[in-house]
């Protein structure tokens, strides 16, 4: 099924944000307000934040990812869609992972990491610690057994990410994906037959999700846009500019009410921890901006064509490779010019430079696997053909 380039390049600036995100972490971390110096002094008073919230920027991809994945099966109801999808998931993002941190492994290996220097002149806890990684690494307890585990399968299946701790994502994207494959029969069954009731299917598939993980809820609520969309309804130009302004503004949120966002001091009210706020807010933000664009029949061209899709496939590969680059690049061009803006830069230029030959690869992948589930997919076709001629 063709890719709709306006969602690419919503997943392409996600990428982005959280690159952005990041960046502000390690070479301006009062800029963030997630330190000492807090949120009231920092840029999430402002609306400008939506730009660098790398944390809203994740739910925005498991809601896309939720919405996309599931685009076919809705389309044809073939269970046989729905069986492949499932079993390509773990080597489709398998394959750019594994590569990534088996060159972070190497990195280590040679010694060219500087994270610990740049983190202690930045001022960043985030930087001196490899993004907050859950097992400290040196050249000597690198090793690439470890990492090609790490990146074939215990990062999925375990949440393991000490090679690049962006990983910590790839354990909610692989479970969510199989939560929504799961629950994706029951929900569309029942809206083919009462419409309303499966919006009680999919409350309790949010409340399942829940009881597991609050972060796995984004994947639930991304079905919702499939029923949305199957309705008549379809909003004016108007009301989907409001829906993207008043999007933005959520996915802005970073869980504290500081500056603009005041009046967000009611979510408080009921004891909900910051980051359960910050991940509702933003799943509802994330649901808003990807219904305004793909409800729309004519969307501007800078959301289609070339450029749309190249964002897409960069998206991917960069969200994978910046944490890498700004431990390594990005810090030793701070440590070596003594300004943290010129670290800044490096890393986010190596970051995109970077996933160039990455996203190549993913693309080589990608159509790799599809040749060969399409050959699956064909020998499912010809068998049902014959049963109906039986």
């Amino acid at each position: 099924m063709r890719k709709d380039d306006s969602l690419e390049f919503l997943r392409g600036v996600a990428s982005i944000v959280v690159m952005f995100w990041h960046t502000l972490l390690g070479f301006a971390p009062s800029a963030s307000g997630i330190f000492a110096n807090g949120p009231a002094n920092s840029l999430q008073t402002s609306f400008v934040f939506v730009a660098l919230n790398g944390q809203s920027a994740v739910y925005l991809f498991f809601v896309l990812s939720s919405f996309v994945l599931l685009k076919r099966y809705f389309a044809s109801r073939k269970i046989g869609d729905l069986l492949l999808a499932t079993a390509k998931r773990l080597p489709r993002l398998a394959g750019p992972v594994l590569v990534t941190v088996l060159l972070s492994c190497l990195i280590f290996r040679q010694e060219l990491y500087f994270f610990q220097d740049a983190g202690t002149q930045t001022g960043s806890p985030w930087l001196a610690n490899f993004a907050f990684a859950s097992k400290p690494l040196t050249p000597e307890t690198a090793n690439f057994s470890d990492a090609l585990a790490q990146g074939a399968w215990r990062t999925f299946i375990f949440g393991d990410s000490y090679y690049d701790t962006s990983l910590w994502t790839m354990w909610f994207e692989f479970w969510g994906s199989l939560m929504v494959f799961a629950l994706a029969p029951a929900i569309f069954f029942v809206h083919d037959r009462i419409p309303l009731l499966s919006w009680c299917v999919l409350a309790i598939g949010v409340f399942l999700a829940w009881l597991v993980n609050f972060v796995l809820v984004a994947f639930p609520v991304g079905l919702s846009l499939h029923l949305l969309l199957a309705s008549k309804f379809r909003p004016n130009a108007w009301t989907r500019l409001a829906l993207v302004a008043v999007s933005l503004a959520l996915l802005g949120y970073a869980g504290n009410a500081v500056g603009i966002y005041r009046p967000f001091a009611v979510l408080e009210v009921g004891g909900l921890p910051e980051n359960a706020r910050r991940a509702y807010t933003a799943i509802l933000g994330s649901v808003m901006l990807i219904y305004a664009v793909v409800a729309s029949q004519s969307p501007p061209s800078w959301l289609t064509g070339k450029a749309a899709r190249f964002f897409g496939d960069l998206s991917f590969p960069l969200y994978l490779v910046h944490v890498p680059v700004i431990c390594s690049l990005g810090s030793w061009v701070l440590l070596t010019s003594g300004s943290a803006a010129f670290g800044a830069a490096a890393a986010m230029l190596g970051s995109v430079l970077t996933a160039l030959p990455l996203m190549a690869f993913n693309n080589w992948w990608i159509a790799a696997l599809r040749v060969l589930f399409d050959r699956f997919r064909r020998i499912d076709t010809v068998a049902a053909a014959e049963t109906a001629h039986i």
